[in-house]
């Protein structure tokens, strides 16, 4: 009986180690938490590493800005049912930053879950390991590169890294932004300058002063680290 249940547990532990590796997920000693599994994972991956490149990756993501980020999601009214279906007829409604679908589920996703559940996601991916960058345009690249590290003095654009780290590795209340995706960098700053992000009145300020492929080029450099 025991050398039955000896290779009994062998055969489970294996097909976890199996199935962890498949995820791409580091092996842990806790469980992943149940709101990875059946919330975040589909835009977000289980390890944080999406390859979506609309939806920001999370692994390696500061736990406090990442539950900020929930509770400004929850803070957040939920659009009311008509309006929903106004999107539904008119698709060209969600070209507009605040409609986006990504946005209105995440809202949905934040009034619904608990603190608690907040606070096991946000852990689960401030513990993953971030995968390399994904190499684009070599000249955009480049650009962005310079442009992180010394800003646009001519534009009163301060270098990027003096927030986020040389790395962009993040520092302080500033956010990880190394190997993010960048459609999902794009979109963002898009926010920041069109005045929808109120928690980062700095950003408002620098992204009103990039221009088009600037904006590109941090995205694309960022997304290669």
């Amino acid at each position: 009986m025991k050398f039955r249940e000896s290779v009994a547990h062998a055969v489970i532990t294996s097909a976890g180690a199996l199935l962890m590796m498949a995820l791409g997920v580091q092996a842990q000693d806790r469980p992943i938490p149940r709101i990875v599994t059946w919330n975040c994972s589909g835009c977000h991956g289980i390890d944080g590493n999406t390859k979506l490149p609309y939806f920001p990756r999370l692994a390696g993501l500061k736990e406090a800005f990442a539950e900020k980020k929930i509770e400004m999601f929850r803070a957040a009214a939920s659009p009311p049912v008509d309006e929903v279906f106004a999107w539904i007829v008119d698709p060209d409604k969600l070209k507009e930053p605040r409609n986006h679908p990504a946005r209105v589920n995440m809202i949905g996703i934040a009034h619904a879950i608990t603190p608690e559940e907040s606070k096991a996601a946000a852990a689960w991916y401030a513990a993953q390991q971030p995968k390399p960058g994904r190499h684009g345009n070599p000249a955009l690249i480049e650009m962005g590169s310079v442009l992180f590290a010394n800003g646009l003095p001519s534009q009163h654009v301060p270098a990027c890294k003096g927030c986020h780290g040389a790395q962009a590795q993040g520092v302080g209340a500033a956010p990880r932004i190394a190997g993010q995706n960048a459609e999902y960098i794009m979109s963002q700053l898009a926010k920041f300058s069109a005045g929808d992000r109120q928690h980062a009145p700095e950003m408002t300020l620098v992204t009103r002063e990039l221009e088009g492929e600037q904006a590109r080029a941090v995205a694309e450099y960022l997304q290669s680290r």
